[in-house]
């Protein structure tokens, strides 16, 4: 009986989290008000599995963020690790050093764009990177690229405010995920129009990190991302989401 009212209790937990409202093709986007994506889906999944009911909210990037810092989302889908974050955010503990984290949603990896008339490739030194370098505004790659000593123009917010500035300006290039800009490639706007790099300039980990206002204990976080690993890990699972984008 003791049990039963410890699972009941469990199942009856709520987790509200937040995710930005850009278009983040395929793991974060919003359709008809709705947060959606790959990423969306694995931890809706993986809360399901361990008796969550998962409530998502579509908000801008620093919204999102000052939310779980404030205590009024327990949790974003999804963000990398940054010290600054770590402050008011309950990473997983090999968050900071791992280049590629069992605890994480998914690998997301960057590349550069250029005009369609740019002959740049990337070569592993990130200022070589066609000036003005366009990322998005509150996105952790815009402050790896700084502490590189690239200087970063990201003043805008989302992938397609800044591959428009790149068409307006005709030169320059936008770090983005290679998802996104596959999509945007193919709209009569931007199509033939845009040089899509081969290389990425670097792979992020990217987690479902916890509020530290939040009242999820740190054996029910840990539940969680296990519980992720194994909703990423199985290949009959992940295909049926991806199918879905």
């Amino acid at each position: 009986m003791l049990v039963m009212v410890s699972l009941n209790a469990f199942a009856e937990k709520k987790i509200a989290i937040c995710t930005d409202n850009n278009f983040w093709y395929p793991f974060t986007l919003v359709e008809k008000g709705q947060p959606k994506g790959i990423h969306i889906d694995i931890i809706a999944r993986a809360l399901s599995n361990i008796g969550y009911t998962a409530e998502f909210k579509a908000l801008p990037w620093k919204r999102c963020l000052k939310a779980a810092e404030t205590g009024k989302m327990d949790g974003i889908a999804t963000a990398s690790y940054k010290d600054a974050r770590a402050r008011f955010l309950h990473y997983p503990a090999d968050a900071k050093e791992a280049g590629k984290s069992p605890n994480r949603v998914m690998q997301v990896e960057y590349i550069v764009v250029t005009t369609a008339d740019s002959s740049y490739q990337f070569g592993g030194n990130v200022k070589t990177l066609p000036a003005p370098v366009l990322a998005p505004r509150g996105y952790s790659i815009a402050d790896d690229l700084k502490k590189q000593g690239v200087r970063v123009d990201d003043s805008a917010t989302g992938d397609e405010k800044n591959i428009k500035k790149l068409l307006r300006k005709g030169k320059g290039s936008v770090v983005t995920i290679p998802e996104v800009v596959n999509v945007l490639s193919r709209k009569d706007a931007y199509k033939g129009k845009l040089h899509i790099g081969d290389t990425p300039i670097e792979s992020k980990s990217y987690y479902l990190p916890v509020s530290k206002k939040s009242s999820i204990s740190e054996a029910d976080r840990n539940r969680i991302w296990a519980e992720i690993a194994k909703i990423r890990d199985n290949a009959e699972v992940m295909a049926e989401i991806a199918a879905k984008y």
